[in-house]
């Protein structure tokens, strides 16, 4: 409603003194005149004559448009805001009028307005007054409809107006079609979701059962291929020949891999018999290879080139041995002068008060009767120095605990950095880790911590059960001794590092279970247990499970459960690190210190 629409088409005053006719007027203007006072008069819409206008009293001549007009107009000033109060609706509105005759004309001059649209304007914006308030922001069709009937009959103004054939559209504004649109797409969204679900499930069923059956069918084939593999020698030849059988149709390739086996074996047994010579030549210039030494360095040699070049021990020459001969016999001005009196004094100081090896085997010493005598031994191609002693140490972890799982996993990360960053501290310690819960889950088996070895890491479940940690415990401890003994290796008395943030469960009988670990008389690879109580741990339970008054710890009762599984972390690094230092320095005694703020057990009661 920018433009303006007058309806006054001319507007004069009265001329007194007329020279000729009066000017005729249109057909559809109505002639008006008005006096100084206010009063209007129409005529019928014909002009006064001359003679009339010099005795008139009229003043001013004003000339009225009769015709309709049609125009349209958008409510954007006052827009109709909906139901929610947030959202409007954009009201276009078509609309007729015209001046009513002329009593129309006459109201019209008397209002003294020239444009017709603001109060049309002004008609249409009362009418629909809160009329969105009715409707919804998407029922604009409803109040479409609501203002189609309003004005859907002619009305006759004061002004002298008449608004008829009033036509209404209604939308919503931009911002509300805006906001309409998002809505049908997520409706048109979770409605293709629905359609589309029921074949994504039945495609899911379906790719886990093919990828189920191809597992069963990839189990059966490795089942068939270890069961044919059963009677192959698991060796070069018997891997190469394997190959041959599964691959027929690269024979030269599998030819190749022999011929490759046989020059580094070649090369091997060249190198080994380089050294065997080379230390041949170096004991006889010193004298240290006498007749009766020939045949049994003979022998040697021979077996050093034999296995280098894989074919095993070769067989001996006919010729008959000397009666009476050893190996070597050194020189009575050689001999060590704490051979001669055979274990060293020392021996008993290694050993810790409270942690004596049962099952330790004693250095080897000659009968009094034989002079010293070391038998000779072979160069070796890459000698590894090992501690003397080997300490097995399991630590015990709480994974019921959810507080304490990220201090603890991250105490294990740093405890493995610290191990494979030292080969000569981890070179002592055999470290195993235990996850407990209501079942005791290997989480690292015992062996040497180094670089390749991977960083155990703990799991949070439900349940905890120390009977079932003590009986893991009594049959792995007895099975790892047993191993690292085999290898040589004078084992010390294990130690097991128990964690627990939280009480057993009520069913949970493991007293039994653990007077077994821990009975010296009935188990000989019994370990010192070291029991750390954090959290809801009860004091009792951890006094009674370590081995020891002085192994029972407790922490503070103000402190978090997470602040205390903190110290328990350094406290296992720091301790299993430092007991690998005294190891490797030849020093097996062991001593525990307390967490940072931790209390026994027994002074906790």
């Amino acid at each position: 409603m920018s433009e303006q629409v007058s309806l006054i088409a001319e507007r004069k005053p009265v001329p007194r003194m007329a020279v000729g006719p009066t000017k005729a007027t249109q057909p559809h203007l109505a002639v008006v005149y008005a006096t100084a006072a206010g009063e209007v008069e129409c005529f019928d819409g014909r002009p006064m004559t001359p003679s009339q206008q010099v005795f008139s009293k009229y003043r001013t001549r004003y000339e009225v448009d009769l015709r309709p007009r049609q125009r349209s107009a958008v409510l954007g000033r006052n827009p109709l805001v909906s139901r929610d109060g947030v959202h409007a609706f954009e009201v276009r509105v078509d609309f007729c009028f015209r001046i009513d005759g002329f009593d129309g004309a006459k109201n019209w001059v008397r209002s003294g307005i020239d444009d017709a649209l603001p109060v049309v304007h002004g008609y249409l914006t009362s009418l629909f007054h809160a009329a969105g308030q009715r409707f919804a922001i998407e029922d604009s069709f409803g109040l479409q409809m609501f203002l189609n009937q309003k004005c859907a009959q002619q009305v006759l103004l004061a002004e002298g107006l008449i608004i008829y054939g009033c036509q209404v559209t209604v939308a919503p504004d931009a911002k509300s079609k805006a906001y309409l649109e998002s809505l049908i797409e997520a409706g048109r969204r979770e409605t293709l979701g629905q359609a589309e679900h029921t074949p994504n499930l039945g495609a899911v069923v379906r790719q886990g059962q093919l990828d189920s059956k191809q597992q069963e069918l990839q189990m059966e084939a490795a089942a068939r291929q270890a069961k044919a593999l059963e009677g192959t020698r698991i060796d070069s030849e018997g891997l190469i020949r394997q190959y041959l059988n599964t691959h027929p149709e690269d024979a030269a390739g599998a030819f190749e891999m022999l011929r490759k086996l046989e020059e580094a074996r070649f090369a091997t047994a060249e190198l080994q018999n380089q050294r065997a010579l080379a230390l041949f030549q170096a004991m006889a210039d010193k004298n240290l290879v006498q007749a009766g030494d020939l045949e049994v360095m003979r022998q040697l040699l021979t077996d050093v080139v034999g296995r280098a070049a894989g074919a095993g021990q070769l067989p001996t020459a006919g010729a008959p041995q000397l009666p009476g001969a050893r190996p070597w016999d050194a020189p009575a001005a050689q001999l060590p002068s704490a051979a001669a009196s055979g274990p060293t004094q020392t021996q008993s100081h290694l050993q810790p008060p409270y942690q004596q090896p049962p099952y330790q085997q004693p250095p080897y010493s000659q009968p009094p009767s034989q002079p010293y005598a070391p038998a000779y031994t072979p160069t070796q191609v890459t000698p590894v120095a090992r501690p003397a002693y080997a300490a097995l140490i399991y630590l015990v972890l709480d994974e019921s605990a959810p507080d304490c799982i990220e201090e603890l996993n991250r105490g294990l990360s740093d405890l493995h950095a610290a191990l494979a960053a030292a080969a000569d501290v981890s070179a002592g310690i055999r470290l195993s880790v235990l996850g407990m819960a209501a079942t005791t889950e290997p989480r690292l088996q015992l062996e040497t911590v180094t670089t390749a070895t991977r960083t155990p890491i703990l799991t949070g479940r439900q349940g905890l059960s120390y009977g079932h940690a003590f009986q893991q415990l009594r049959t792995v401890v007895a099975q790892d001794v047993g191993v690292v003994k085999a290898q040589g290796a004078q084992v010390l008395r294990p130690i097991v590092y128990f964690v627990t943030g939280g009480a057993h469960d009520e069913t949970d009988d493991w007293r039994d279970a653990h007077r077994a670990l821990t009975d010296a008389t009935g188990n000989p690879a019994a370990p010192h247990v070291i029991a750390l109580g954090v959290g809801r741990a009860h004091t009792f339970a951890v006094r009674a499970v370590a081995t020891r008054p002085e192994f029972g710890f407790m922490a503070p009762p103000h402190q978090d459960a997470v602040s205390a599984a903190h110290s328990c972390a350094v406290f296992l690094r720091d301790s299993v690190v430092g007991y690998g230092r005294r190891i490797a320095a030849g020093d097996p005694q062991f001593s525990v210190n307390p967490p940072d703020g931790f209390r026994r057990a027994e002074d906790a009661y």
